[in-house]
């Protein structure tokens, strides 16, 4: 019944006043400019965590924004280099014009790495729907052949991860992250049941930690997968170079904080900007119990 109410909730969301959405999302987003991401990786840093910054917004429709995209990125390294933070950046390339311009988007990227190698640092390529996973991965391999800061995101909810990861070990130098995915996808090309999917991931872990991939970046929230990776880990005796625990901003801050106790590199990823509705009502219709829980804590006390 509880599930039904908060489903419920989520569909009342184009209802709901922008103001009481935000105040929803404060907990899960950084805020809506650079300088609010930046104050929030401090934080994160002080508590033995480092950061992923994600500026907010996909499927750029014009070269302008694309660009606009990019210079945003662009103030981040630099910021990021300059105030000594513990952070890296997330890059959607849809946001920097791939599905307008492919060659476009390749050069704003490598602009990025360029400035990433400048400032010691690192660019993460987001993975989106499964329409552009072949040409992102793609992607992923000529950047890779270029520079060692660069990386890529792959998702166990696609029947295709295991053999691409197979694959891209097998070329060379392999640097990613490791998620469920969060996009509807047919059947036919996605788990859509929770047990598939979740022994998928544990599969493609084990297939990047058994088989030398450079760093892992482990994307849960699951307790479940949590326990098991580190299982994993203890087993194969993995270096705490090769690994790192990765988790949104405001979810599982009790596990997060304890596997920071325990000596495991843990990564916060920290949305902001402007863009911020789009993307908070979409985590709300994936994860309707926070909807629930809100509404819970407004008739409380």
């Amino acid at each position: 019944m509880e599930s039904v109410i908060n489903k419920a909730i989520v569909a009342l969301l184009p209802l709901i006043p922008r103001s009481m959405v935000w105040w929803v999302s404060r907990r899960y987003i950084a805020g809506k400019t650079l300088e609010d991401a930046l104050l929030c990786v401090e934080k994160l840093n002080a508590q033995g965590m480092s950061a992923t910054l994600d500026v907010l917004g996909e499927d750029t429709t014009d070269h302008p924004a694309a660009l606009a995209g990019e210079q945003i990125y662009q103030s981040a390294l630099r910021e990021i280099s300059g105030r000594g933070l513990n952070a890296n950046i997330s890059v959607k390339l849809s946001m920097l014009g791939l599905k307008i311009d492919p060659a476009f988007c390749q050069s704003i990227l490598l602009r990025l790495i360029q400035s990433a190698e400048l400032y010691d640092n690192y660019v993460r390529m987001d993975m989106e729907d499964s329409s552009v996973t072949a040409v992102t991965l793609e992607l992923y391999r000529k950047m890779r052949a270029k520079s060692d800061r660069i990386g890529a995101v792959v998702q166990a909810y696609l029947r295709s991860t295991e053999a691409s990861v197979a694959e891209l070990l097998s070329e060379g130098v392999t640097n990613l992250r490791i998620c469920k995915g969060i996009y509807i996808e047919p059947e036919e090309i996605a788990f859509t049941d929770f047990y598939e999917v979740q022994d998928s991931f544990r599969a493609t872990l084990r297939l990047l930690l058994e088989n030398g991939a450079q760093r892992v970046g482990i994307a849960t929230h699951d307790p479940e997968l949590v326990l098991s990776s580190l299982e994993v880990i203890k087993e194969l005796e993995i270096p705490k170079e090769r690994y790192e625990f990765q988790m949104l901003l405001g979810v599982a801050e009790k596990m997060r904080g304890d596997l920071v106790a325990d000596g495991h590199p843990l990564r916060v990823y920290v949305p902001f900007g402007e863009e911020w509705y789009a993307y908070s009502t979409r985590r709300l219709r994936e994860n309707p119990q926070i909807a629930g829980h809100v509404v819970k804590n407004l008739f409380s006390g």
